[in-house]
């Protein structure tokens, strides 16, 4: 019909995140992090092994971004040390309407402590049905290689003890469950 807009369904807490496939941009330290068979060029959310992911969607030209970046990289330290989420959450970030050669040169520049991938066409962040970043998602393994979001972060926000609370508390939710 001429003059009718698509109405874009924005997904929310409770739906499927879209399936996508990213190339890995820093090799054999994203492999390691990530438990990916060495000299895997793709990552897709369903070969992860990690019952939860924390995806932060950011653009290296956003101030409130890169603010968000800094702070996720001391955050994932915290995550790493921590005795109920390290190797149950991994982070990863998405660099939307950024190219490979971008993101690689923002990690290093920013010595970003997790894996950084490329949505250099913007098509996941559309998937989404978001407007603005940074944007952040949790999402859970269904076991059958769908992920569930769990919780969503709009705009940017500063992960800190409450924020690692509230993963740890989705963590030992999920455990109960199983």
């Amino acid at each position: 019909m001429d003059g009718v807009q698509e109405e874009k369904h924005i997904l929310a807490v409770g739906d499927t995140f879209p399936a996508c496939r990213v190339a890995v941009l820093n090799g054999d330290a994203d492999r390691e992090y990530l438990e990916l068979p060495e000299g895997t060029k793709w990552l897709q959310l369903s070969e992860l092994s990690a019952r939860f992911v924390l995806i932060q969607l950011y653009n290296t030209m956003c101030n409130d971004c890169v603010r968000e970046t800094k702070l996720l990289s001391r955050f994932f330290k915290d995550v790493e040390n921590d005795p109920v989420l390290a190797g149950q959450l991994k982070i990863i970030g998405l660099g939307v309407y950024d190219s490979n050669h971008a993101v690689v040169r923002f990690k290093k520049h920013y010595e970003v402590a997790y894996p950084l991938f490329s949505d250099k066409s913007g098509q996941i962040f559309e998937c989404l049905g978001q407007a603005e970043l940074p944007l952040a998602y949790l999402v859970r393994a269904e076991g059958d290689g769908n992920w569930t979001i769990e919780l969503i972060r709009r705009g940017y926000f500063e992960p800190d003890s409450k924020f690692l609370d509230v993963l740890r508390s989705a963590v030992i939710r999920t455990e109960e469950l199983d």
